[in-house]
């Protein structure tokens, strides 16, 4: 009996339920209108996952950057090596020493988990399971996962994913710390049995009951971890870029400390300030790219993802940018960063000197940029200009011809202060 169908007649939980009860041996494949997900099972449980979207917190390269077992140069080393002989990213930094093999299969567990923990928030989708002898998975580095324990975690986020999409519905927004000075206690859990390697509590339900009982200074060790995180100019997006937590996790975490009263919402005026202190080293200084070091995990971990779905052994792509994989999900990645470094500084130059910039040449005369940072990797200059309610900047693919992904925006930040329009004096932060 072929098992197919839509998630608004039979659950994912379900799906999972039946396939573990069956002890299938097969492939189910998730499709909704953003991603289309797979799930490989052996014997009705979780061996290997994998995700069109490949977001970056996904990659295992990155996974193993945060939990500080792998350094960027070693794997740099590894990618290279993956290239030349196109194993396993996992077996390569076992065999050359880089990083012990149970870090490896915890990183691949949390790699599995993060996937099938988003498809849980789908509300609709099609799904179809084809059965198979064999899957390929690494048997010595993954130990499959039971879906029991998944299915009940899946619940508890479910049921928890309200209380953060209230406080925190868009990714973009940006926090910042109520009282920096404030001295904060980690209050150790009273029973750890319950949580597995990757701070994952297995109960039916939120602890409610237990966030009001704690004292206004205690937090847990995953709310410290996302606290210590939180700067005033870095997105939700990008503090779970940067956590070790699933995004789940840190989410929860985010929420917890707003509601609390830990954080708050950032202003523009002083998300302005925070750019502003961030971005005077590199002018003062005149460092490279290295001194923004959240673009530099992107882009090893994208790195990681293209040489990973390669079906053959190219020149190298690291020096030589002739493949169109490499422009695709390596070049255009760190464009697009650009560009949101672009629209960022454009906003600070509006709060600082009361104007936007006419084009991007305008933040290098005012030295908020440096000439590089307004050229993309083939070049050419980017494009930016205010057209209605809205601040543009665009780039151009490899060829020079426009890409979606390339052209983001910023509402301008007039529009929800005073009412002016843009070109008149604003709030001068900075003398």
């Amino acid at each position: 009996m072929a098992l197919e169908g839509t998630l608004r007649d039979f659950s994912f939980a379900d799906i999972l339920q039946l396939i573990s009860l069956q002890r299938k041996t097969g492939v189910l494949t998730l499709k909704n209108e953003n991603d289309v997900v797979t799930i490989s099972f052996l014997e009705g449980k979780i061996v290997a996952t994998s995700s069109l979207s490949q977001r970056a917190e996904d990659r295992l390269g990155l996974i193993l950057l945060k939990q500080g077992v792998l350094s960027e140069a070693n794997l740099e080393v590894a990618l290279r090596k993956q290239e030349e002989t196109l194993q396993r990213l996992g077996r390569i930094l076992i065999d050359a020493g880089m990083v012990p093999q149970e870090a490896v299969r915890q990183a691949l567990e949390q790699q599995i988990l993060q996937v099938v923990y988003r498809v849980f928030r789908w509300s609709d989708g099609e799904y179809h399971f084809s059965q198979e002898t064999d899957i390929d998975f690494d048997r010595d580095l993954m130990t499959p996962l039971a879906v029991d324990s998944i299915i009940m975690e899946g619940a508890r986020m479910t049921d928890e994913w309200p209380f953060i999409n209230q406080r925190i519905p868009d990714h973009a927004m940006i926090f910042r710390k109520v009282d920096p000075g404030k001295k904060l206690t980690v209050r150790e859990e009273a029973d750890e049995e319950g949580e597995d390697l990757l701070g994952f509590s297995f109960t039916d339900s939120p602890q409610k009951e237990d966030r009001q009982e704690r004292k206004p200074d205690q937090v847990t060790p995953n709310e410290m971890s996302v606290y210590q995180m939180v700067n005033g100019h870095d997105a939700v997006s990008e503090i779970i870029l940067k956590s070790e937590l699933i995004d789940f996790e840190t989410c929860k975490a985010l929420a917890e400390l707003l509601d609390r009263g830990l954080i708050r919402e950032a202003t523009p005026e002083e998300v302005a300030q925070e750019l502003s202190r961030a971005q005077e080293p590199v002018r003062s200084k005149g460092l490279g790219i290295g001194a923004v070091p959240w673009l530099v995990v992107p882009f090893l971990v994208l790195l990681g993802f293209s040489l990973s779905i390669m079906p053959q052994n190219p020149v190298n792509p690291a020096f030589h940018l002739k493949s169109s994989l490499w422009n695709r999900y390596i070049v255009e990645n760190i464009s697009w960063y650009r560009i949101r470094h672009l629209l960022a500084a454009a906003e600070t130059e509006y709060f600082v000197r009361g104007v936007y910039p006419e084009s991007p040449q305008d933040l290098v005369r005012s030295s908020m940029l440096r000439p590089k940072d307004i050229i993309d990797p083939w070049g050419r200059t980017y494009l930016m200009v205010v057209r209605g309610h809205k601040l543009l900047a665009a780039g151009t693919d490899a060829r020079g011809e426009p890409v979606p992904k390339l052209l983001l925006s910023r509402g301008l930040a007039w529009e929800s202060a005073s009412g002016q329009a843009p070109g008149t004096p604003g709030v001068v932060l900075l003398e």
